[in-house]
């Protein structure tokens, strides 16, 4: 039997802030997600700045409801680095492309919401560029400046609630690239 295809993930605080034990199906399908990435031969990507924002967005208590979803991350983020699948890379930011992006001339607000998540698309860049994230909003965002920004057009930007039951399949059959979810995708 040949050897799965193991792809280095970015995934946002988003989706780890979503994967709760409740019983709606947000949280159950970025559980799921997280569960196939553990089981199936798939890393994840903390880079510095993602890992604070996991710390920040998704590890902070401030119900018993986060305790719980706390309990649920820390487990999986302690199997996941038993294994070997915990990848903590020195990513560098991409000043041309940060320039870039600044000389668009986009409205402050477009240009700030892509700013907070850049960092996503630069340690995608720097690994299998795929980003799993519940922002379809910056999603959007970069999908529309990939005219000026040819760099990012290959990244993979891909949502496990919308996209539920082809994400799990995804995964499952070795992350291909989908060109659909490519952010230079003409088509989504």
């Amino acid at each position: 039997m040949a050897k799965k295809v193991s792809r280095r993930l970015v995934i946002d605080a988003s989706v780890a802030r979503s994967a709760t034990l409740a019983e709606n199906p947000t949280s159950i399908s970025c559980r799921r997600f997280l569960e196939v990435v553990l089981n199936v031969c798939h890393k994840v990507v903390l880079s510095r700045e993602i890992e604070q924002e996991w710390q920040n967005v998704a590890l902070l208590i401030r119900s018993t409801a986060d305790e719980v979803r706390i309990r649920f991350l820390k487990d999986w983020m302690l199997a996941m680095q038993r294994r070997g699948k915990l990848l903590r890379p020195l990513v560098e930011r991409d000043q041309s492309l940060r320039s870039k992006i600044n000389r668009l001339g986009l409205p402050g607000n477009a240009r700030q919401e892509i700013e907070k998540d850049l960092h996503l698309v630069e340690a995608a860049l720097a690994h299998d560029r795929i980003v799993v994230s519940r922002d379809d909003s910056v999603h959007e965002l970069l999908r529309s400046i990939t005219g000026n920004c040819a760099e990012i057009r290959k990244v993979m930007w891909c949502n496990p609630v919308t996209l539920a039951g082809e994400v799990m399949a995804w995964l499952d059959k070795g992350a291909p690239v989908v060109k659909v979810w490519q952010l230079g995708s003409k088509r989504h």
